[in-house]
């Protein structure tokens, strides 16, 4: 009777390709091997196959032939693996061990391995070190990309002062071979504390957790993550050619010892005495291949240093060459040849094809040569220039042929078989017409032909040309042309006709709209329902290779879009360790909270926040802001009143309300909270919740999770802009970055370290933080804020008209606003929105003043107010009503929207 509850974890049928599964149960078949063979056998076996493959991709890209005995890839290196049993299944979370993985383990997640995604290309031992400080390597030495390191589990021990601690054992699988070594968790970070100097940018960071110290950490996580680090910053460095001597002395590695194993094997393989048809020899300098040899050959104590770059220079010399042209004169030049009397076996040794290219891979140097025979001579092919730096200095040299070189010679001597048919039928056709009888009269007669239906097929075309139109069209561009240039506004539906075309363009081609021909450009932009005073607008360009890193947000009371942010992360902080930046280069001058008027002369008060980050990422550079910053100095309400003149009483009026009136604002519900009312072109918006900028240091460190940060900053002590400050503020952590440096913004007056922050990666998450709260609060400050346009304002009341003020509240102090209001659905309804304010003073201004002097005065301030708003409402009305198309008379219900020619 068979089980219901058989196990079929090792069955073959999870491999969903017939080849992995062949792979998977005929290992040793699949890579040629038999059972007797060892693991050098195997290794052997697997650099073959790659080999193989390697001939017909990457030394010979051009070439069209494969082996046939070639195998496929992915399946020999699943049966390599297999036989060497590199797969390994979950690790036990409470035994800290693992258990060789099952069939059905391994089909799920060798997609995920990086041990499966070696290519043959990885092999090759063609990747360069990279820069390592207090540490001896080779810097000829090469390693290749084939690592993988997985997790064995751990071991739990005790140090000299008792703590416990946990080793991990690690199996690192690298260029076909496997060995296991036992790392601290704190031998990681030191090593990744060491890699910060070397690397640009590590692919991930490790990070201490207290929760070890007490047994309580995911040992099992913790130590995926140790793997993940290993093979992300090998990976990540091979895919720029490059490797760590650092990484690899920590995983064990002998690079020198693999590198010279390695290619001796594969010469091995590449290097033969016969050479394939069509192919051709390239000599190698013999004092090079001399070294080469004994690098490749040495073992043990007799070991010797890779022989660096290739030498060829030393079987070339420049040879002066003279020619003369047809006009008689002679030109001297230069020609790199063979040298005289050089002896096959002593100056140069002949290599095939791919022996050459894989040399030249891994160690470099040059130049290419290529002879027909073993021998070198003065008949070499001319070669394209090479670079000066490549070889020693030498400029002008001209580099042998490449990559498919048998495609080249075939294809030059079929052009030269063209070339010679081509002259042959020109002379039989010039014999011909000199001797022939009557031939020369019928090939005069043939032209004159030809050049006569030539010029009537000219004639025909002009004439249809004109007959198209020509003048018409001619004349319809020079007048749109002079009407683009004087902008002169067409009819409003041809406006909207061109409106339309430059939309549907833009969207199908993805970029910005663009004026057809000679069409002008329109846009779309709102009037203005109150006139303001003049307010200060200033552009700012940047120019392509500029920072152009401005954080911008959305008023989304008044449809605005607003500065928010001038840091950023990635170009102005600086680490501690980390390069100097000399030259940053400065920022062009913008103010925070200033309203964005137009990009590049498009007005942006039609668009949407949305509308307005498409048009800024699509426009190309130079791109040029317009913007309208907030007002600086302006007179306070209590100070209007020395105005006679009503006009500039207006004016002074709305200059305050366009830099934010301060008043209070009730509620029935609620205290009176501090608002203020602004001002703009088409709404009137204030404020309806408190606001104040957020300066609570120790909250902000909760929140981004460096609590263990709040002791030290409160007990700090020290001096600030020349006063002395007793705890760590804001403005200092705004102030504060990795190092001292004048910044594209502002300039960074104190370090982390001063302040008390010494780990590398917590000032880095800092700095981002602060960046970030700085920007949070600015964009709380607008969300606090509401507002309706000037169309809907109704009136305005003085006194207590509303059940909404506080019995505290005097009537000569208060007034109200009545405000059209509106329904969920944004539908008008008969009930008014009625808004209390409150005038008040500030304590400075309040100051020696009587009871009943403050009285009086607040009732001068609140009539100003009364009456300038009056008079605003009076305005907005003169462009409130409108005739419509249908003679009755129409209420606007937002401002109006116009095209017009830019």
């Amino acid at each position: 009777m068979l089980s219901l509850f058989a196990d079929d974890s090792n069955d073959l049928s999870h491999f969903k390709d017939e080849e992995m599964r062949f792979a998977a149960q005929f290992t040793r078949s699949q890579l040629g091997c038999f059972k007797e063979s060892k693991s050098w056998d195997i290794r052997d076996a697997l650099r073959l196959i790659a080999m193989r493959h390697l001939q017909g991709t990457l030394f010979n890209k051009n070439t069209l032939c494969k082996l046939p005995e070639m195998k496929e890839w992915k399946p020999s290196l699943l049966a390599f693996h297999l036989i060497n049993e590199d797969f390994w299944g979950p690790m036990d979370p409470l035994l800290g061990t693992v258990a060789p993985a099952t069939r059905k383990q391994i089909a799920h997640t060798m997609d995920s391995l990086w041990m499966m995604r070696t290519q043959p290309e990885d092999v090759l031992m063609k990747l360069r070190p990279i820069p390592t400080f207090e540490m001896d390597y080779c810097e000829e030495a090469r390693a290749c990309r084939m690592l993988s390191v997985a997790p064995l589990g751990w071991e739990t021990g005790v140090d000299l002062i008792g703590t416990p601690f946990q080793s991990y054992r690690i199996q690192v699988c690298y260029c076909m071979r496997k060995w296991t070594i036992t790392k601290r968790f704190s031998d990681f970070i030191q090593l990744q504390k060491e890699m910060y100097a070397e690397v640009d940018l590590l692919p991930n960071i490790l990070r201490k957790d207290m929760m070890f110290k007490f047994q309580i950490g995911d040992k099992v996580a913790r130590a995926k993550g140790l793997v993940l680090f290993v093979e992300k910053m090998h990976h990540s460095l091979a895919a720029r050619g490059m490797y760590s001597p650092r990484l690899m002395a920590f995983l064990g590695v002998d690079v020198l010892r693999i590198h010279l194993e390695e290619e001796g094997r594969v010469a091995k393989i590449l290097d033969s005495v016969n050479l394939n048809i069509g192919s051709v020899w390239h000599p190698v300098d013999e004092v090079w291949l001399r070294k080469w040899r004994k690098f490749v050959m040495g073992r043990g104590a007799r070991r010797y240093m890779p022989p660096g770059k290739i030498t060829n220079l030393r079987l070339m010399e420049e040879v002066p060459l003279t020619i003369s042209t047809r006009s008689g004169v002679d030109v001297t030049y230069t020609k790199w040849m063979p040298k005289k009397g050089m002896v096959l076996g002593k100056d140069y040794r002949s290599l095939n094809y791919n022996m050459f290219a894989y040399l030249k891979c891994v160690h470099g140097g040059g130049p290419w040569i290529s002879s027909k025979d073993k021998e070198i001579d003065d008949k070499l092919r001319e070669m394209p220039l090479i670079s000066k730096s490549e070889f020693g200095g030498v400029a002008g040299f001209r580099c042998v042929v490449g990559t498919g070189l048998e495609a080249i010679i075939r294809l030059q001597s079929f052009m030269r078989m063209a070339m010679c048919l081509i002259k042959k039928m020109k002379n039989h056709t010039d014999k011909l017409s000199h001797e022939a009888e009557g031939v020369r009269e019928v090939l005069y007669r043939y032209k004159e032909k030809c050049i006569e239906d030539d010029t009537h097929a000219y004639i025909r075309k002009e004439e249809e040309r004109r007959a198209m139109g020509y003048l018409e069209a001619a004349s319809t561009f020079t007048q749109k042309t002079w009407r683009a240039k004087k902008q002169i506004a067409v009819g409003g539906k041809a406006l909207e006709a061109i409106k339309e075309a430059q939309e549907i363009f833009a969207e199908a081609s993805g970029t910005l709209e663009q004026p057809a021909d000679a069409s002008p450009l329109v846009v779309e932009d709102v009037e203005n329902i109150v006139a303001i005073p003049s307010t200060e607008e200033y552009t700012v360009t940047f120019h392509e290779g500029m920072p152009f890193s401005v954080g911008l947000g959305e008023y989304a009371a008044t449809g605005e879009t607003v500065v928010t942010q001038l840091r950023d992360d990635g170009r102005d902080f600086v680490a501690k360790l980390g390069a100097d930046k000399k030259e940053t280069q400065k920022m062009p001058l913008i103010v925070m909270k200033s309203v964005l008027v137009a990009i590049n002369d498009c007005p942006t008060k039609a668009l949407s926040f949305q509308q307005v980050k498409d048009r800024v990422a699509k426009t190309p550079f130079p791109i040029s802001l317009e913007l309208r910053k907030p007002l600086e100095e302006t007179h306070q309400l209590h100070q209007l009143k020395v105005f006679e003149a009503e006009d500039i009483k207006l004016q002074a009026f709305k200059r305050l309300l366009v830099h934010g009136m301060p008043i209070k604002l009730h509620n029935k519900k609620k205290t009176p909270i501090k608002s203020t009312i602004w001002l703009t072109t088409t709404h009137l918006a204030w404020r309806t919740e408190d606001y104040s900028p957020d300066t609570d240091v120790a909250k902000f460190l909760k929140s981004c999770q460096l609590s263990h940060l709040v002791k030290k900053f409160k007990r700090w002590e020290g001096m600030h802009n020349g006063e002395a400050v007793a705890g760590v503020t804001r403005s200092m952590l705004e102030a504060a970055n990795g190092k001292k440096y004048s910044g594209a913004v502002q300039d960074y007056t104190l370090t982390y370290e001063d302040i008390g922050c010494t780990v590398a990666s917590e000032c880095q998450k800092l700095f981002a933080e602060t960046t970030a709260w700085g920007q949070a609060d600015v964009l709380k400050d607008f969300h606090t804020r509401d507002a309706q346009n000037l169309f809907d304002i109704k009136f305005v009341r003085e006194g207590k008209l509303s059940p909404g003020f506080q019995s505290k509240a005097k009537e000569n102090h208060c007034f109200t606003v009545h405000l059209q209001a509106f329904d969920k659905k944004g539908n008008e309804v008969a009930k008014s929105r009625v808004l209390e304010f409150e005038v008040d003073l500030s304590e400075d201004d309040a100051e020696g003043k009587s009871a009943a002097e403050l009285s009086a005065l607040k009732m001068e301030m609140r009539d100003v107010v009364v009456w300038g708003l009056t008079r605003i409402v009076a305005e907005a009305r003169s462009s409130k009503y409108f005739l419509g198309e249908d003679g009755r008379t129409h209420r606007r219900k937002a401002p109006v929207r116009r095209l017009r020619i830019i």
